[in-house]
């Protein structure tokens, strides 16, 4: 059977994001999944969040022995050393030359932390592993949340000194509650049935719901954007269970390893470990790009760009953006967001987004944000029975970045006939004149709510 690449390329880009208007619920539901699941496959790749991976695992093993120093000293103060010690060796039971080498480096670090003028230096030393996994870590998120602007060097200071701070109080709290956990599952043992559920859910349950919360925490807090809590518990949900699934990959698969670790004997645990790290990286900002995806699933819904549409249609649909924008004004009535714009329309948000953006750019339309809220709306720049269909095509057609005949050299007037060249202009601005008479505010009949 032969694959027409063609049908499954228009399925993915235009097939995909059609509307369908007798689709059972069901049917919409597992439609949206696999739009959310094609586009976070399409910008993880496009995005080049595999180089971001390797940059964080880079980031992750300069700064890991520091943030484990800082971690273990917070746990001592608090008597969890030992507990904390033994979970971080179950959690690398597969590679125990790895367990042992991060360990010891942290107590030497922390030893050498107490004396000398290391205490200076390797405060310094810290501060800046620490501070740079985060920026780093941020820069990341910013990239899938497509962020243009950085935070404030203040904001940058109180924030990453909270999280340097907060993530290991975190753990040490997380810890406590695996103690009790573990001392509440000893009593239950003698009862078959409570005893197994209890063992269940602290062996598979309890580490879940953790990994999930903290993922949670990440991608909302983490991100220099708004992110609403409620589009990121799916995709936390799916990042812990894969991180999960590594972790059984990597403690139990060592079987499948056996010539490779007989080669490069102790050395292999090195190796493996950034395996590990680069593989949940991946998990991450997979992950972190289905939040997105869920988030602004709607700016997405068409895959065609205005590249991609001809120059009457969009023509067509600008004046249709203006006039609704112009018949709310003149109604006196409440001005409309992009999204309220393309629901009245039926333009896709990605071409309604775009449109608002040249309408801007020739003073036709002007952004309006909401002192009480991040809400934008758009509103005529001046009176409404000046605005003319022949008026927008005008601007819209000699904005400056839509001729660029200077740029290339060429002249018409210097290489077409005198006379037909003064004839086409004439023409042209006939047919201005005569859509010039077409108010834009009476182009369409009226305006859904």
């Amino acid at each position: 059977m032969k694959v027409d690449i063609n049908r499954i390329k228009y399925f993915l880009t235009v097939g995909l994001f059609l509307k369908r208007k007798h689709s059972s619920k069901r049917k919409d539901i597992a439609i949206r999944e696999l739009q959310k699941f094609y586009l976070a496959v399409k910008f993880f790749f496009e995005r080049n969040h595999a180089a971001s991976a390797t940059e964080l695992s880079f980031s992750t093993i300069m700064a890991i022995v520091p943030i484990a120093s800082m971690i273990f000293a917070i746990a001592n103060g608090f008597g969890f050393g030992q507990f904390l010690e033994k979970q971080f060796r179950e959690m690398l039971s597969a590679q125990p030359e790895a367990a042992t080498w991060l360990l010891k480096l942290t107590q030497s670090y922390l030893i050498h932390a107490k004396t000398g003028i290391f205490i200076g230096i390797g405060l310094v030393i810290m501060l800046y592993s620490v501070f740079s996994l985060i920026r780093t870590v941020e820069g990341a998120f910013d990239s899938v949340w497509q962020v243009k602007g950085t935070r404030p060097l203040s904001r940058v200071i109180i924030d990453y000194t909270a999280m340097m701070f907060l993530v290991p109080i975190s753990i040490i709290i997380l810890s406590g509650l695996s103690i009790y956990f573990y001392s509440f599952v000893e009593n239950l043992n003698h009862l078959r049935f409570l005893g197994t559920i209890a063992s269940f859910s602290l062996r598979y349950l309890v580490p879940w719901i953790i990994l999930t919360l903290m993922f949670i925490v990440l991608y909302v807090f983490m991100p220099n954007a708004k992110v609403k809590i409620t589009k990121t518990i799916g995709p936390a949900m799916m990042a812990s269970l894969a991180m999960l699934c590594l972790q059984a990959v990597y403690i139990h698969g060592q079987i499948f390893l056996t010539s490779y670790n007989a080669i490069y004997g102790s050395f292999a645990a090195l190796p493996l470990f950034m395996l590990w790290i680069l593989v949940s990286w991946y998990i991450c900002l997979f992950c972190a790009e289905l939040s997105y995806i869920n988030q602004n699933l709607e700016y997405y819904e068409c895959q065609i760009d205005t590249e991609d549409i001809c120059h009457n249609d969009f023509m067509v649909m600008c004046a249709t953006v203006l006039s609704h924008i112009c018949q709310r004004f003149a109604k006196g009535e409440k001005p409309h967001t992009a999204l309220q714009i393309k629901d009245a329309t039926d333009i896709p948000v990605r071409i309604t987004v775009e449109i608002l953006y040249k309408l801007m750019q020739v003073d036709l339309v002007s952004e309006n944000v909401s002192p009480t809220s991040d809400e934008v709306t758009y509103t005529p720049t001046y009176d409404t029975t000046n605005i003319t269909v022949g008026e927008m095509i005008a601007r819209l057609e000699s904005a400056p970045e839509s001729s660029r005949l200077g740029l290339l050299g060429f002249s018409p007037q210097r290489i077409w006939n005198h006379d037909i060249y003064n004839k086409v202009g004439s023409v042209r601005v006939a047919y201005l004149n005569e859509l010039k008479s077409i108010n834009i505010k009476e182009l369409i009949s009226n305006v859904e709510e």
